[in-house]
Order: C-alpha cells, then sequence, then structure tokens
C-alpha cells in the first residue's frame, strides 16, 4: 500500500470503519455509495480499495469490531451478576437495548440486510463473522442451560428465541409509534423481559 505511512493508513482506515458505522446505520447497505463514504473520509475511490475490496466488505469489518465492542461490554456486566437468573436478564435487556439504539444492527436483523451481504461477499466470510458470534454466545448459553433451574436444555431453542425477541423493536416503529403509544411499547416490553426470564426458570 504505497503512498502512506503505517500512521496515514491507520488513520484512514480508522475513518472510514466510522464514517461507514455512521452512513450505512443512516442509509443502510443498499443506499450508501462508496463515493459517499470517501467524500466523507476525504479520499479518492482508488483509495478506499487499497483499503477494502467493496462496501459490502467494509460493513462486514465493521460489524465484527461492533461485535467485538457489545461481547466485551456484556462480559463485563455479566461477571458481577450475582447468578444465573441475573445472567439472562441482563443479557435479553442488552440484546433489545442494543437492536433499539445500533441501526446496524436494527438493519441487519429487520431490514434484512443480511442477504446483501450473502449476495455480495464469500460465503466463508459471512459464515465466519456469524460463527465467531455465535461461539461467543454459546459460552454463556451452555452454562445457562446445565443450571438445575433453567428450563431449557438446547442452546439452539434459545437463540432462536433471542432472533425472535430481536422483532418486538421493529414493532416499536411499525405500531406503536405511528398510534403514539411509545410508552406502551416500552412498558410493555419491560412486562416481556419478564415474561421471557421467569418462563425460562423452574419456580
Amino acid at each position: 500500500m504505497t503512498g502512506f505511512s503505517d500512521e496515514e493508513r491507520d488513520r484512514i482506515r480508522e475513518a472510514l470503519l466510522e464514517a461507514g458505522r455512521e452512513l450505512f446505520g443512516r442509509f443502510g447497505l443498499e443506499r450508501t455509495r462508496i463515493a459517499d463514504l470517501t467524500d466523507e473520509v476525504g479520499i479518492g475511490t482508488s483509495t478506499f480499495y487499497q483499503f477494502f475490496d467493496s462496501k459490502e466488505a467494509l460493513y462486514l469489518s465493521i460489524l465484527v469490531r461492533e461485535r467485538e465492542r457489545v461481547a466485551e461490554e456484556l462480559d463485563a456486566e455479566l461477571a458481577a451478576a450475582p447468578d444465573v437468573r441475573a445472567e439472562v436478564r441482563l443479557t435479553v435487556e442488552r440484546f433489545l437495548a442494543e437492536l433499539s439504539s445500533n441501526p446496524l444492527y436494527y438493519r441487519l436483523l429487520v431490514d434484512d440486510e443480511l442477504r446483501l451481504l450473502r449476495e455480495q461477499l464469500p460465503e466463508v466470510a459471512v459464515e465466519s463473522h456469524f460463527r465467531e458470534g455465535m461461539q461467543a454466545q454459546s459460552e454463556h448459553l451452555e452454562r445457562w442451560v446445565t443450571d438445575p433451574s433453567f428450563r431449557v436444555d438446547d442452546p439452539e431453542q434459545l437463540q432462536g428465541l433471542f432472533r425472535l425477541l430481536g422483532f418486538t423493536v421493529a414493532a416499536r416503529e411499525e405500531l406503536f409509534e405511528p398510534a403514539g403509544a411509545v410508552d406502551l411499547h416500552d412498558s410493555s416490553q419491560e412486562l416481556l423481559v419478564d415474561v421471557v426470564v421467569d418462563g425460562l426458570f423452574e419456580g
């Protein structure tokens, strides 16, 4: 990668990651052009391709970084949890909060941007990202299912449960906001968390 010092390369790569996080979150993968990214960073298109093969490759790199950030923050919170029930509640609450506040995750799950990634990137690259994410989750899930009071013994069922819970976040925008009932959504979501967590444990 000629023409740039190590410091300049690091700066440009970081700027592209930050610009991508902002633009992909605001406009989505399909509507964000490489020109939008390069204009934001102040580089030419040819320079972009010295760092990433495509905008999809940049998107995946951003997802990897987001996954690592969320996992690190969640691990720190779970380390302070007094028991498995508290761990489960923290995880469910954090999952829903992240989807509500992080447009990248929201678009990936609700707007089906995962399909666009699969169409444009080598399958092995996309699968590697999600496999690593599942492995990070599985450490917690495996511990939960071995707890005597936990009612589910299949980690895959728990992963499916989290996917279903994710779509309740979309209901806020599509159903509750148009009806002017955001407060009702938020209180109902708190009730849902109570019901889910209580339902996962005996007694």
